[in-house]
């Protein structure tokens, strides 16, 4: 970890990528508009001698939790010569140190990423709720999978409607409470069988969601908890409670809008349609963009009428992946492309639910038409129109309808002078992949035991391991970079690679999600994606990265290696594999690692998170968490050393498990 501010700094040297994001970024500066990278350079110019914006708020050495402060502790790596803007002084006013500073902080943090996802899940557990009561648009598409969670969690209803009702029954008391001092039930279709650990650790929810965070919010407030420990050990309890929220998620979502489908399609600027009505659904919550993408059917006369040929659906970050994998619908691309979306000056609607919006669109609307659309309850934003979802089937097919229209009537007042499209072309990919689609084709080779030819292949060496690419993109670091450049060093030493969200659309646009790029992989692992595509029937091999779904989906990867370690007999802390997110931005990220690491998974991080000023927790996260749930933190910003470290994490726990 030694020099991670140096070489953050270095990252951010290399600049904006090449290709369509510099191009329409470029345009953007032409016209006076400025960008996330724009803001990001300024904030990076140098102050007393050293690059970057703030060396105490870096390092998580920086409290304003009450009006005595802010406090900031010079101690730790604060660089000597900014001690004389603050002495060494090594107590904030109140008393913390270093150590119960940054715990602290890094749990706060947390907590608020948690919270994102657990109000997804609420929402989704509402809307099942309004399903089983037959007054939601949306109905039961995937039966089996409902009937496999209600068993699981315990609900013997018989008909469709009545397990829908149970199940979200279940799920209200599992996130509302009370739950009696008994584990989540959700926990137990989670977790592996082998979680002893996570029990002795007290890292297993076991009241209301909704208590949890309470009970984890006071506990950081001003005058609480100074054990550093402690702080640490509620930060991978929320964790776990984050990953119950991505679980319940896409559970549900797969039910009602059914399990992805390996298919094609693209990603780029070009997604969009000059001649057509171009609507974007930007965010994570996918219910509505699917009542959007049924509008847009019913609404090509209007769009004829208008002047426009049609009407196109596009997405973007997560709510796209959703529809890609779905529908095949082209995606636009992930967070760092919004801003640049609205600067081609063709999308007549953008379309947002929750989360990774940024607040700059508000702004960016005014120097366009495009029609800025609200849809959640949780976001709000100056310049937009805001059109709930509703929660009955009238309400939602009119507010699908009238999203729908207000891009019909935006496109009247289009720009023909300000429209852009990049001259570099897109990518195609292929994506849809779960771990049902998984399965599915390892069946065709096992049917007794679909996962015998996957544990053979790790065994005998075919495959490495595993390693889920997840996380943002940053303009911190060179967007895209980091995670294309350790894919390609992981699929060459015969690793399994998966991506989910930002990452796997930054894979896409590097053409890593095209078949052809197997040919980028090692022998072994290029004949074993050879195999498995014409297994599965497909004209050529699987790609080397496989696309698993949206930020939430990270779920299904946690769930892949449920299944293999109770196949195996052991814990998950005891699999060959790696998380990595290496280019974290958000809370969400730092919600979902911690819940990682609790689950046993080693997990890496690219841009250092703000915990560097505290050798306690430092030590606790990359070091000594490894004795008590299997896994570790490694901070590794340049990406051939963090591939490295990676390998040997793998390679580590092949010779665990006894292998070569």
């Amino acid at each position: 970890m030694a020099g991670w501010m140096e070489q953050e700094l270095e990252q951010r040297k290399k600049g904006i990528p090449a290709g369509q994001v510099r191009e329409v970024v470029e345009h953007m500066r032409q016209n006076q508009i400025d960008t996330v990278w724009d803001v990001q350079a300024a904030y990076d110019g140098e102050f007393l001698g050293l690059k970057d914006r703030c060396a105490f708020g870096a390092r998580g050495l920086c409290c304003r939790n009450c009006e005595m402060g802010p406090c900031r502790l010079a101690t730790g790596d604060v660089p000597q010569h900014l001690q004389l803007i603050t002495p060494a002084i090594n107590r904030s006013t109140c008393g913390k140190t270093v150590d119960d500073m940054v715990a602290n902080m890094l749990l706060q943090t947390t907590i608020r990423g948690t919270a994102a996802h657990l109000g997804h899940a609420l929402h989704l557990v509402e809307l099942l709720s309004e399903v089983g009561a037959g007054t939601s648009a949306l109905a039961v598409k995937d039966e089996a999978k409902l009937e496999a969670l209600a068993t699981a969690l315990g609900v013997t209803a018989k008909t469709s409607a009545a397990r829908a009702t149970g199940v979200a029954q279940v799920l209200r008391t599992d996130f509302n409470g009370p739950r009696d001092g008994a584990p989540m039930k959700f926990v137990a279709v989670l977790a592996p069988k082998e979680a002893s650990r996570l029990v002795k650790l007290e890292l297993v929810p076991h009241k209301g969601a909704c208590e949890l965070i309470v009970e984890a919010t006071h506990s950081t407030a001003h005058g609480m908890t100074n054990a550093a420990f402690k702080l640490l050990q509620w930060t991978l309890k929320l964790g776990v409670l984050d990953m119950v929220a991505l679980a319940v998620s896409t559970e549900i979502q797969d039910i009602l809008l059914g399990k992805p489908n390996v298919g094609t399609s693209h990603i780029g600027f070009d997604a969009l349609d000059p001649a057509k009505v171009n609507i974007v659904v930007h965010g994570h919550y996918p219910p509505l963009a699917e009542m959007v993408v049924e509008a847009a059917h019913a609404a090509d006369a209007a769009a004829r009428n208008a002047g426009a040929t049609g009407v196109n659906v596009v997405g973007l970050c997560c709510t796209g992946n959703e529809i890609l994998m779905r529908h095949g619908l082209k995606t636009l691309g992930n967070n760092l492309q919004q801003e640049l979306a609205i600067g081609t000056g063709l999308v007549d609607a953008m379309v947002v639910d929750v989360q990774c919006v940024f607040p700059s669109l508000s702004s960016l609307v005014g120097h366009f038409h495009t029609k800025l659309v609200t849809t959640m309850g949780e976001l709000h934003m100056e310049e937009a129109v805001h059109v709930p979802m509703g929660h009955t089937a009238e309400e939602t097919h009119k507010a699908a309808a009238k999203i729908v229209a207000l891009g019909v009537e935006a496109y009247g007042k289009r720009d023909k002078g300000k429209a852009f499209l990049p001259k570099t072309p897109g990518k195609s990919l292929m994506a849809g992949f779960s771990v049902e689609t998984l399965v599915a084709v390892l069946s065709k080779l096992d049917a007794n035991d679909p996962l015998k030819p996957l544990i053979d292949a790790i065994a005998n060496g075919t495959v490495t391991g595993a390693v889920l690419l997840a996380g943002c993109t940053s303009p911190k670091v060179q967007p895209d970079m980091s995670h294309v450049a350790i894919a390609k060093a992981l699929i060459k030493e015969n690793v399994l690679v998966i991506a989910t969200g930002c990452a796997a659309g930054a894979c896409a646009r590097a053409g890593l999600l095209q078949p052809e790029a197997a040919a980028q992989a090692g022998d072994k692992l290029k004949g074993l994606l050879a195999a498995l595509g014409k297994t599965a029937g497909l004209p050529g091999s699987l790609p080397p990265v496989l696309h698993f779904g949206s930020c939430v989906d990270n779920s299904r990867v946690v769930m892949l290696l449920k299944a293999l370690a109770d196949r195996l007999g052991v814990g998950v802390d005891k699999l060959p594999a790696v998380a990595s997110a290496a280019e974290l931005v958000t809370e969400k990220a730092i919600a979902i690692g911690c819940g990682a690491l609790a689950l046993g998974v080693t997990t890496h991080v690219g841009v250092a998170p703000k915990v560097m000023g505290s050798p306690f927790v430092v030590t606790t996260l990359a070091k000594d968490l490894e004795q008590l749930t299997g896994s570790k933190l490694i901070v590794a910003v340049d990406p051939k050393e963090a591939a490295g470290e990676i390998l040997a994490e793998l390679r580590r726990k092949r010779t665990g498990l006894g292998l070569n």
